[in-house]
């Protein structure tokens, strides 16, 4: 396989054929080094000088038709990389730069995913309060009967998940259930053990509908 310096000097004078001019572009491909061809990867450089320049070699329109020419002269489609460097060593501090990024990323995520795990029984009630206090309508009974409806659904939803989790703690979803159920009776002004009855009828419902997906 050609060189990136070989490849580079067959495809710039395509590039600058079929690009739309203007002077801040027609120096960028000029400025542009081929640094090396990584994989399918090929890797321009330009020096730190040069640097004002890289936005022009990075537009989408560039990229693509640079990607077109390289696929032309190869017959195998490329990635295009613009980086500040022009070395070897450049490529590869970019790379270690870019797999640090790359794992912050993956952490943030996975942190982002615990969290989200570990979310309380305070933060279920607090989401109640709110609900509840941007409910239009709620003075009256149809409505408060379909927020109740919609909440047991997600207390339900939330303590079976809650469970998958803890599997031990039984004592104490039974304990924060009635929780849920006395601060959802208090908003509704509405009997707790009616509010109690439309959470298990809730829970029921799910557990049935999860004992019926694993037997199937």
């Amino acid at each position: 396989m050609a060189t990136a310096q070989e490849l580079w000097e067959k495809a710039k004078p395509l590039v600058r054929r079929r690009m739309s001019f203007t002077p801040d572009l027609w120096r960028s491909v000029e400025s542009a080094v081929p640094v090396t061809i990584d994989g399918t990867t090929f890797v321009l450089g330009l020096a730190p000088e040069n640097e004002p320049l890289r936005s022009h070699l990075e537009t989408n329109t560039m990229t693509a038709l640079i990607r077109e020419i390289l696929r032309e002269l190869t017959g195998t489609e490329m990635q295009v990389v613009i980086l500040i460097g022009t070395t070897e060593e450049d490529w590869q501090r970019y790379k270690a730069r870019q797999e640090q990024v790359r794992q912050l990323t993956t952490r943030t995520a996975e942190v982002t995913a615990r969290k989200a795990k570990e979310r309380d029984w305070s933060w279920l009630i607090h989401q109640f309060d709110h609900d509840h206090a941007h409910l239009p309508h709620r003075q009256y009974d149809f409505v408060k009967a379909r927020f109740l409806l919609d909440c047991a659904q997600k207390a339900a939803e939330f303590a079976l998940d809650y469970l998958a989790h803890h599997p031990d703690r039984k004592d104490e979803v039974t304990r924060e259930l009635e929780r849920v159920c006395q601060r959802l009776a208090g908003m509704l002004n509405a009997p707790a053990i009616v509010v109690g009855m439309e959470i298990e009828r809730a829970l029921r419902e799910r557990q049935k509908r999860n004992e019926t997906a694993q037997e199937g």
